[in-house]
């Protein structure tokens, strides 16, 4: 029964009872098939199918995933329903099982899967799976990249002081400094800041902030002691204080993103090119193998615009859609947190007073926690001085339609009281909408309310700007403000911008204070370039029945170097001023010269600034340097130093030069120009990265060393040179190199003495010659004569 066993084994007969086989079989007259049924059936379980006593057919299947060939053979089984497979294949095909509801099953039957389609060849021995989206991961590309720099980031011990010296001289001339002292290492930053007056009234020096901290670039965190300021919401105040600060620092990563950002989807049927537009800007292009795919970490956006995919498969067809975004850079992406805890003692007199601190302590906190893309969370409290003050406040995104916040905060203690605003924000590139509103109650208080400065009990702010054609600008604000002992303020403004022809700039403007008539003010401005560093500017206005005008012409210092100059010319009714300045910018620092006339008087002013950093045991002058700054090495003079492709000076004649005004926890790339530097010298690397920490430095050393180097003539006995690739070898160094054309040799790692092996066995000979450092070209050494049986 050749056709009844192949339909048991393969065909649809064999999902039926054994029984009905059996009839079959006798049917058909067919004995010997019905004597084999039988004895099959009685080795069956009870109730037993025929399908589940053959053993199942092995199959191993090169397998294609919707049309792409994967490479790869997998092992299937001919099941009673068809081809049935091990999970693993999924695996293997970079398929989750989990998207598929088997993660916790070992064997499935493909056609028991919703979205999965096959369609195997017996003949060709293949598989074609078709997979549903829904059933296949993304694919993740990031429209941003992920750069976790900040691990990376180094601290060279080292000290500095910036200064700027400001004197003037005439009638009433003045001579006084302002400093920072700071010194870093891995442990952290101390510094401390105050300003001197030494000529003129009020001889004194006063202190400004004295403080140590330091920053975990993987925990992004960051403590500070001494004299800090403490994070405020924005519906709260800050506060100075002696004490410390414990706070969350996302600066310490720059390539972070803090706020929610957009994420996009799509579907590739093929293999395609992916090009992402914001607002008609490319922000990236890509690869993505067919399947759904997600783009994330869209940046370069804030408040309402668009992102534009467009796809390009092998063909060259493109396919563009545009999806509406809403990003609000407010706003706290879900599942981060940024939290500030202060405690010590309020600052008194800051600025006038180096050591007054109030006598109880305080303490204050403030978290902003990301709940989702579509809401913020924030609280904030402050204890000290007979005063405890707490709220919470929300963000909240309306689609693309703005966001709406809110916040609520009440004092107990010295001041019963609430607080509450509400505002709602809209930005688009035709249009913005601003509106914020504070209300205080009469006995509200904080922390600063016992300092002699009460919150306002209004505050209003309200904003429209309208994007016109042609390049125009315009808006309309008002703003009301009061404050217990001041008058209130209710000031209402206009404005227009525009850019015109020629690379010129206008604008024009226009205030009101709506409880005052007779104050108010108009101003006109206009300004342009001439080339790429000359600019000229001019404004006329009235305020409070008050005309006055400005005119100037500058030109900045090239940030590489050298000189620039500004001209002014101005007054105020009949009040006239003049002044003109010049100022050089140079690698250890600046300098401003200031003459004026201001009236019937004349004045002269030198402001001098720099920086003194103590690294690598020896003193340099610089530029004040900022928040992050590196010292290059060479060990050679007059080396160009390239920061970002932009010229900065060269080393000095210790091999030095500092290069201020970095970006901390960031990648600067700084190279050095090695064709300044002699032909005997070799550099490993000419371009290293610098990744300093806040507040500090890093040495990044370019090690410039010395060829010991000579080209040596080798003649044989006879005065001939020697063949060409004869082995030439340093018994000493155990450097190796082989005779080139003409018997020219070169030869690294020279010494005062030398021995050189030249060739071997019966050709074997020896040269000895003295070798000695000079500066300029490489040496020539020879001819010299290889003899045999040289000693050393």
């Amino acid at each position: 029964m050749p056709s009844l066993t192949a339909r048991w084994r393969y065909g649809p007969w064999s999902t039926r009872g054994p029984r009905r086989l059996i009839r079959q079989a006798a049917d058909a007259g067919d004995m010997r098939a019905l004597a084999g049924l039988m004895v099959v059936a009685a080795m069956l379980p009870a109730g037993g199918a025929l399908g589940q006593a053959v053993p199942l057919a092995e199959l191993y299947l090169d397998v294609s995933v919707n049309g792409e060939e994967t490479g790869m053979v997998l092992r299937f089984t001919q099941g009673p329903r068809g081809l049935r497979s091990s999970v693993q294949n999924l695996r293997d095909l970079q398929l989750d099982p989990a998207l598929f509801g088997l993660a916790d099953r070992d064997e499935f039957d493909l056609a028991a899967v919703p979205g999965l389609a096959h369609r195997y060849d017996p003949g060709a021995q293949t598989l074609a799976l078709t997979v549903a989206d829904a059933l296949r991961a993304p694919t993740a590309v990031a429209a941003r990249p992920d750069r976790d720099v900040a691990a990376s980031a180094g601290t060279s011990r080292g000290a500095l002081l910036n200064y700027q010296v400001y004197a003037q001289a005439g009638r009433g001339g003045r001579v006084a400094g302002l400093h920072e002292l700071r010194w870093f290492d891995a442990r952290g930053v101390f510094s401390s800041s105050g300003t001197t007056t030494l000529r003129g009234e009020g001889r004194a020096y006063t202190r400004f902030d004295t403080w140590w901290t330091r920053s975990d670039p993987l925990t992004l965190e960051t403590v500070q002691a001494g004299d800090i300021v403490s994070n405020a919401l924005p519906w709260s105040r800050s506060m100075r204080l002696g004490g410390f600060q414990w706070r969350k620092n996302f600066t310490l990563r720059p390539d972070l993103l803090t706020y929610p950002v957009a994420s996009v989807r799509g579907t590739a049927v093929v293999p395609t090119a992916v090009s992402l537009y914001v607002n008609g800007m490319q922000q990236m292009a890509t690869e993505v193998p067919s399947g759904p795919y997600v783009i994330d970490q869209i940046a370069g956006l804030n408040g309402a615009g668009q992102a534009s995919i467009i796809t390009r498969d092998a063909l060259g067809r493109s396919v563009a859609t545009t999806l509406p975004l809403y990003i609000d850079t407010r706003m706290m992406a879900p599942g981060l947190t940024d939290f500030s805890a202060e405690a010590g003692f309020l600052r008194r007199d800051y600025g006038t007073r180096s050591f007054r601190y109030a006598s109880s302590p305080a303490a204050s906190a403030s978290v902003r926690h990301g709940y989702t893309d579509a809401v913020t969370l924030e609280a904030h409290g402050e204890a000290g001085r007979g005063v405890v003050n707490g709220g919470g406040g929300a963000m909240l995104r309306l689609g693309r339609a703005g966001v709406v916040s809110a916040s609520l905060a009440a004092s107990v203690g010295r001041g019963r009281g609430l607080q509450g605003s509400m505002g709602y924000q809209y930005i688009s590139a035709r249009f913005s909408v601003d509106l914020q509103a504070q209300r205080a109650g009469a006995r509200y208080a904080d922390l600063a309310s016992g300092e002699g400065s009460p919150p306002p009990r209004r505050n209003d702010r309200a904003s429209v700007n309208l994007a016109l054609p042609l390049g125009q600008s315009a808006g309309i604000s008002y703003v009301g403000y009061r404050v217990p002992g001041q008058e209130r303020a209710r000031i209402a403004a206009l404005n227009w911008s525009s850019s015109l022809p020629g690379g010129a700039y206008a604008s024009l403007g226009a205030w009101r204070d709506l409880d005052r008539p007779d104050a108010r003010g108009l101003s006109f401005s206009i300004s342009m370039s001439f080339g790429e560093r000359i600019s000229a500017s001019a404004t006329a206005g009235r305020q409070q029945g008050q005309r006055s005008h400005n005119v100037a012409l500058v030109r900045p210092a090239d940030y590489g170097g050298g000189f620039g100059w500004a001209l002014q010319q101005g007054g105020i009714e009949t009040s006239r001023y003049t002044q003109a300045q010049v100022q050089y910018l140079g690698s250890a620092g600046q300098a401003t010269l200031l003459v004026q006339r201001n009236g019937d008087s004349n004045g002269l002013a030198l402001d001098a600034g720099g920086s003194l950093v103590l690294m690598d045991g020896v003193v340099s002058p610089a530029r004040q340097v900022g928040e992050g700054f590196a010292l290059v090495s060479t060990g050679v003079p007059g080396v160009p130093v390239v920061h970002e492709n932009r010229p900065l000076g060269s080393t000095d004649r210790r091999g030095y030069l500092l290069v201020p005004n970095l970006i901390p926890y960031t990648s600067n790339t700084l190279s050095i120009d090695t064709t300044a530097l002699p032909v005997d010298a070799r550099v490993p690397s000419t371009r290293m990265t610098a990744v300093p920490q806040r507040l500090a430095g890093v040495l990044v050393a370019f090690p410039v060393e010395r060829y010991a180097a000579a080209t040596v003539i080798l003649h044989d006995a006879e005065g001939r040179p020697l063949p060409v690739g004869t082995a030439v070898a340093d018994p000493v160094s155990g450097n190796a190199t082989v005779v080139g054309y003409d018997g020219k040799a070169f030869v690294d790692g020279l010494r005062a003495r030398n021995r050189l092996v030249i060739g071997a066995g019966a050709n074997r000979c020896e040269v000895l010659f003295a070798w000695q450092a000079a500066s300029g070209d490489l040496p020539v050494i020879g001819p010299l004569v290889c003899r045999a049986g040289v000693s050393p």
